[in-house]
């Protein structure tokens, strides 16, 4: 078994086709190798929490027979709301997070993925998502939760930019989850495991594993999730990074929602086989 825990989104066979049925997660876990799952927060739900509480006990059902959820990608929309600043946005990002996080400590999640900006309105006003960082620290610190911020795309700057900032400002508190698909957007996963403050400072403690083909910034391509090992991520090249840094943290295979009858379980193992060769070779 490979020292890195390697998980399955939940994202990858929940969606509107099958009507988000978290039952498929028990049900899929005896035919899977992957270690665990992080569970998705769907932006839906942020909206409707009372419609949340019948997915809340099946994902509980789901950990009470045997299921781990290490990590939660945490709504979408809270990082979308903190960009958008409009009047009352900021606090039902936080309205939205705390909820998030009252839920992954029922769900036995050690780690939050967050995106701390997003949507439209994206980085265009940075300082503004920078300056509540502190404050979504104290919360997932009170739930003993261990908060990352993903390097999620921009519209003006580039992800690293922001990183850089963030560790510049919180040098003891943060820490990242890395997305080699949204590095590849910006043609920057290169410079991002060539960034040494990540490394030498410890501050990566997860990665989400996908693929992307397309050019710099090609915002059409951003949602076509291509195979592992089929586009152009350079896999053989952070294979060898990883192991060169000796990395021990947790990987995500993230994928587009792939329905039973698309070839899911295929895809699911022949993505699992890819990542445990890989970072073992």
């Amino acid at each position: 078994m490979p020292n890195n825990l390697i998980l399955c989104s939940t994202g990858c066979f929940l969606g509107t086709r099958n009507n988000f049925d978290h039952t498929l997660i028990a049900k899929l876990r005896p035919m899977l190798s992957f270690h665990g799952f992080e569970i998705f927060m769907y932006n839906i739900y942020a909206d409707k929490p009372g419609e949340y509480g019948p997915i809340a006990e099946t994902v509980m059902n789901a950990k009470d027979g045997g299921c781990i959820f290490h990590s939660m990608h945490m709504n979408k929309s809270i990082g979308e709301l903190i960009s958008r600043n409009e009047d009352g946005d900021i606090e039902q990002a936080f309205r939205c997070y705390e909820s998030d996080c009252r839920y992954a400590a029922m769900y036995g999640v050690k780690l939050l993925v967050l995106h701390l900006w997003g949507g439209p309105w994206s980085d265009k006003n940075i300082h503004v998502n920078i300056g509540q960082y502190p404050k979504l620290k104290k919360i997932s610190d009170k739930y003993g939760l261990n908060l990352t911020i993903e390097n999620i795309v921009c519209n003006t700057q580039k992800p690293l930019d922001h990183m850089k900032k963030l560790w510049e400002l919180y040098p003891g508190d943060i820490k990242f989850t890395i997305d080699v698909r949204q590095s590849e957007f910006h043609k920057s996963l290169v410079e991002t495991c060539e960034s040494a403050f990540l490394w030498e400072n410890d501050l990566v403690s997860h990665f989400h594993f996908s693929n992307y083909s397309g050019g710099h910034m090609d915002w059409d391509r951003l949602r076509h999730h291509t195979p592992l090992g089929q586009g152009d991520v350079d896999y053989d090249y952070l294979f060898a990074f990883l192991k060169s840094i000796n990395y021990s943290g947790s990987i995500t295979y993230e994928s587009s929602f792939t329905h039973e009858s698309d070839g899911l379980m295929a895809k699911l193992c022949d993505s699992y086989e890819f990542i445990a060769k890989g970072i073992n070779a």
